[in-house]
């Protein structure tokens, strides 16, 4: 019987991490479902879930802890229940780079229950003025008991505070 695991990992960034780690799963019989990962400040960093059969887990773990210079972290989740009444949002949020943008749209979301699902942030010089700008997009799911106006009024009133811009994209349910 299969089972998922999801697998977090960090080291010095090198060519061939990804293709060392995707060969121990293909050795061990495993299926490498999905993944996001990124190089920041020199390191190599990711999350990737990957199927295997129970009885090759530990020896998938214990090879892929046998890769030099990288620290895993392996969990197998359990019985996850997702809310599918959840609805799904994007926000696109820029504005001058200042301590605390992302602690303040993250502390109103979760007070409202509302989930981040992805998030990727970036500080870079603005293009007309090049100035230090905060750039993120960040993709949400809202629970179905959760009043979206209410979230968007709070997102509007840090956005006035903080003098940035939060752009909040619903989903096209008609397509196109």
């Amino acid at each position: 019987m299969k089972q998922d695991l999801v697998i977090t990992f960090i080291g010095r960034d090198r060519p061939g991490i990804v293709q060392d780690m995707s060969q121990r799963v293909t050795v061990h019989g495993g299926n490498w479902l999905e993944s996001q990962m990124t190089r920041l400040a020199g390191k190599f960093a990711g999350v990737a879930r990957i199927s295997v059969s129970g009885q090759a887990f530990e020896a998938l773990v214990q090879d892929l802890n046998a890769i030099p210079g990288l620290t895993f972290i392996v969990d197998a989740p359990e019985n996850v229940v997702e809310d599918l009444q959840a609805t799904a949002f994007s926000l696109n949020i820029i504005g001058p780079d200042r301590p605390g943008i992302l602690a303040e749209i993250t502390a109103a979301l979760a007070k409202h229950g509302v989930n981040l699902v992805d998030l990727t942030t970036e500080v870079g010089p603005a293009p007309m003025t090049g100035d230090l700008t905060f750039f993120a997009e960040v993709s949400i799911l809202v629970p179905a008991d959760t009043e979206m106006q209410t979230v968007h009024a709070q997102l509007n009133q840090i956005a006035d505070e903080l003098a940035i811009d939060i752009h909040l994209e619903a989903p096209d349910l008609h397509g196109p």
